[in-house]
């Protein structure tokens, strides 16, 4: 009759594993009655507090105050010279006409053109830091998402691993009873107690796992690195509607990085104009006044311009240079457009593949492992099966859940990484309700 007890024990423990209801919300906090931790607030500190980010922005704020300068021109120049007496209060000599005090004002005028190009020059480069600041935004953003489902799925799994393990300590209970009954034999007893323990070593790997995640949660978002965090809320896998080709077409469009390429080679362009312009001389104006003792005051004026001589070794070789430059802005640029295409191509076909493993495991295989692990339970009563079985059935009916929270983080995290190349919304939960 005890017997009878500890096997329903046994039985009810097993069959109210979340095996049997994977498609219903259970808790994964392992902290009774700590609030979860939501996704949205993770990536708002992390965008807020990243250093990379902030130092991003700050490079930013410095290509920007870049622009106004790049179009000024250079200050005007002014110098006073003397001839005469050598001895303070340097006064001219008298009665000679080469003794004389003089003041003159001299600006440089750029080239037409040339101001006005270096302005966009800069304003491209500023864009293109624009683009780059928005680029590790949506990085940080994307790592933070997909260390959370990583946490997420760890934190589901510690809470299998847990229920599981009760499950198990009742059926290792079922055996002690059943060998020293005489219906049972000792090595049913040891690897059953075998068992056990394989679940405490795959409990302390997860726990190792998690401090791991809570550290590099730490990091992106520039808190302690020892700081605890809560349990991640439950994760359910976000419906997916978008096409590869819709995919394709966004991430086209919005990927930040190729974006920034865009900018690079307009940028290319105007440096090419730009160092065909430096052939062109610039132009000075200069205004001289001049004292003379016993001689009218002089005023005269002065014009001159540079002369590129050496334009064979200076601006040629600098329009050859911006040349190169451009054009490997724009093989970089189709670079960036194939690395991208394959990228999106292979988070989507993830998805599509994670989509099928989730509908597997909810549908057909978690379901069929529960029940074959209860009716071997219930057959090893009466002696049809044996122990090696039930707890063969045990194994798979975990790995059947584990597997199926895996599938659901990696369908995330998928969604994660083509969020950051599409722009797009995909992932649905907390992430997009703040």
């Amino acid at each position: 009759m005890i017997e009878k007890s500890y096997f329903l024990i046994a039985v009810i423990t097993c069959c109210t594993s979340p095996l049997c209801l994977l498609a219903q919300s259970v808790p994964a906090n392992p902290s009774e009655g700590t609030p979860p931790m939501f996704l949205a607030e993770l990536v708002r500190e992390a965008t807020e507090r990243n250093p990379e980010v902030l130092a991003a922005r700050r490079t930013l704020e410095a290509k920007r105050a870049r622009i106004p300068q790049a179009g000024a021109w250079a200050g005007p120049t002014i110098s006073v010279s003397y001839a005469g007496n050598v001895v303070p209060p340097f006064t001219v000599m008298r009665e000679d006409p080469s003794s004389y005090r003089q003041v003159m004002a001299e600006q440089t005028i750029p080239y037409p053109g040339k101001t006005r190009l270096r302005t966009e020059i800069a304003t491209r480069e500023a864009d293109a830091e624009s683009l780059a600041y928005d680029a590790v935004v949506r990085r940080v953003a994307a790592e933070v998402k997909q260390a959370y489902f990583d946490l997420a799925y760890v934190d589901r799994s510690l809470e299998v691993l847990r229920k599981d393990r009760e499950a198990l300590e009742g059926i290792e209970k079922v055996t002690e009873i059943r060998y020293s009954t005489g219906k049972g034999v000792q090595p049913d007893v040891l690897r059953a107690q075998l068992e056990v323990t394989r679940l405490s070593q795959r409990t302390t790997t997860l726990t190792q796992r998690r401090r791991t995640l809570e550290a590099q949660l730490n990091s992106l978002r520039n808190a302690p690195i020892d700081s605890p965090l809560a349990a991640a809320s439950t994760v359910q896998p976000s419906v997916f509607a978008y096409t590869q080709e819709q995919l394709q077409e966004a991430a086209q469009a919005n990927y930040p990085p190729l974006k920034q390429r865009n900018a690079t080679v307009d940028q290319g362009h105007l440096l090419v104009d730009l160092a065909r312009k430096e052939e062109r001389p610039d132009f000075s104006v200069g205004y001289a006044y001049m004292q003379r003792d016993g001689l009218p005051d002089m005023y005269g004026i002065t014009l001159s311009a540079s002369l590129p001589l050496f334009h064979q070794r200076k601006q040629d070789k600098a329009v050859a240079e911006a040349a190169a430059n451009l054009e490997s802005a724009q093989l970089m640029k189709a670079n960036e457009v194939t690395v991208l295409r394959y990228q999106v191509e292979q988070d989507f076909l993830e998805v599509q593949a994670t989509e099928q493993l989730i509908r597997l495991y909810s549908q057909g295989i978690a379901p069929q492992s529960s029940l074959a692990l209860e009716s071997s339970i219930h057959c090893l009563e009466t002696g049809e099966v044996d122990f090696l079985n039930v707890l063969s059935n045990f194994q798979a009916a975990i790995d059947a859940e584990l597997d199926y929270h895996l599938q659901v983080a990696n369908h995330e995290k998928a969604l994660a990484r083509l969020e950051e190349m599409t722009g797009l919304n995909l992932i649905q939960g907390d992430i997009h309700h703040e």
